[in-house]
């Protein structure tokens, strides 16, 4: 079960200006707070708002605005970084659903070469749909 009221608050607290860079990263984990994780910020919030429209009947779509406007920082963070060739191909940090790695993903590879990600992309395309998702309850009274 998930407490609405608390989720609310710790999205909040994670894109406010203490957290959230001003370029729009979003830290990582507490063991390096400028790697990346993958972008779920989105999904997360829309699900809190469905969890509490349907727990309380309670539509906060200022809660969806606020977050919203924070996380249109942290998508162009995203569109904005460059892959290792320049290419603005959508990669690097900790984006892989397994937790156990061979090496870490975050730094140079120990035999050299190039470790190539495609699951980046994939993320980025579920962070388009999500935010766009974001929209749905404004149309109804805007």
């Amino acid at each position: 079960m998930v407490d609405p009221a608390f989720a609310k608050k710790q999205l909040d607290l994670l894109t406010r200006e203490w957290y959230m860079k001003p370029d729009g990263a979003l830290p990582a984990y507490e063991w390096n707070f400028s790697d990346v994780n993958p972008p779920v910020h989105a999904w997360a919030t829309f699900r809190v708002f469905k969890i509490e429209r349907k727990l309380t009947g309670n539509e906060d779509v200022p809660f969806l605005e606020r977050v919203f406007q924070k996380l249109l920082l942290n998508f162009t963070w995203w569109v904005n970084r460059k892959d290792s060739d320049g290419n603005n191909v959508f990669e690097g940090g900790f984006l892989g659903l397994d937790n156990i790695g061979a090496f870490n993903r975050s730094e140079p590879l120990p035999t050299g070469g190039v470790l190539r990600q495609a699951d980046g992309t994939a993320w980025m395309a579920f962070y388009c749909l999500n935010m766009s998702v974001f929209l749905l309850p404004w149309y109804s009274d805007d």
